[in-house]
């Protein structure tokens, strides 16, 4: 979504182009587009293309380029927090080779800035342009809804189904949940971790969560954007956000959130009074909000009013803000 926002713009300004090279295709066809196009051009790489070892290796190659060259930054592989210390140097040293060699470095949220600037890169190189959320008219976000005790609670989490977005230990806490008077819509690309979905499918199937757990697989936006008004509480059990484009959708339509403090969500999620924020590695304690949130009606109404009501002073940034900001770290 991203990329493609800045590439229609770029295209619509004729100032700019895409080409498509996939992650996994050879290095050498990579520096055979930079060898063809003149001097004065620029380059923009998704900073993806880092957690790919043979490019990763290639800088070499790279080098000639590299003072015209940047990085639209959304994810560092060595930040996963899944892997030992050990593997994270690793993964750190042949990325920060590559974020130094670059002219500048584009993030969506200032939080990766300062951590890439705690990690010894040049902080003046790095520029923030922050993703585009559309405000949503007040006309479509009426008033929540009182739920009683007997009024079953919606919840929805939105991201490919990856172990670092968390949907498997979502689908443990409800499975332990002692109210049941819940359904989750969980949306995302099934596909790309094959295995992590049919772990989490066979543990809905265990827990006879199949009514109550509704896996939607990769949607429209648009389809996300009718469903979220329908829903009560976004969960975010997600391990690593440089952003978190998802959750700020949701709050763009007057959610509450229930989340791990990761990427920007503490920009827009007051702990307590829009959502809850839980300090990553403390799952015992986002298990305990979670199950205040679907058995204490009272506690959850009053999020939710909370949040609906932030939806007209909410100031994300819009698409084409992004792309003056995206322009500028260009000029820099």
């Amino acid at each position: 979504m991203y990329n493609l926002a800045m590439v229609r713009r770029l295209e619509r300004d004729a100032i700019g182009k895409s080409i498509l090279h996939a992650l996994q295709s050879p290095v050498s066809e990579l520096v055979q587009h930079f060898r063809a196009w003149p001097a004065p051009c620029v380059f923009i790489l998704d900073g993806l293309y880092l957690s790919v070892p043979a490019f990763k290796a290639s800088l070499r190659e790279f080098l000639p380029y590299t003072q015209r060259t940047y990085l639209m930054l959304h994810y560092l592989e060595s930040m996963n927090t899944y892997y030992t210390a050990q593997a994270k140097a690793a993964l750190w040293a042949g990325e920060k080779l590559w974020l130094s060699a670059v002219q500048g470095i584009i993030v969506p949220s200032r939080q990766l800035r300062k951590y890439l600037a705690r990690q010894g890169i040049d902080r003046e190189k790095i520029t923030v342009a922050s993703p585009g959320i559309a405000k949503v008219p007040a006309g479509r976000l009426p008033h929540p809804k009182i739920r009683s005790e007997d009024d079953p609670i919606t919840l929805i989490t939105v991201g490919t189904l990856s172990r670092g977005k968390g949907q498997l230990d979502v689908v443990h806490m409800l499975a332990q949940m002692p109210a049941t008077n819940f359904r989750l819509h969980l949306l995302g690309d099934c596909e790309q971790n094959a295995s992590y979905t049919v772990e989490m499918l066979a543990l809905i199937e265990r827990s006879h969560l199949q009514e109550a757990i509704i896996v939607h697989g990769s949607v429209p936006q648009q389809a996300v954007f009718e469903l979220l008004p329908q829903c009560d509480l976004y969960l975010s059990a997600s391990s690593y956000e440089s952003y978190s484009m998802a959750t700020a959708e949701a709050v763009a339509h007057g959610l509450p959130v229930l989340a791990y403090a990761t990427g920007a969500i503490g920009d827009w999620i007051e702990d307590g009074v829009n959502g809850r924020l839980i300090e990553f590695g403390k799952p015992e304690q986002f298990f305990h909000a979670l199950r205040r949130l679907l058995t204490e009606r009272q506690v959850l109404n009053q999020l939710r009013h909370n949040a609906w009501a932030r939806t007209a002073h909410l100031a994300f940034h819009s698409w084409d803000q992004t792309y003056r900001d995206f322009l500028q770290a260009l000029q820099q």
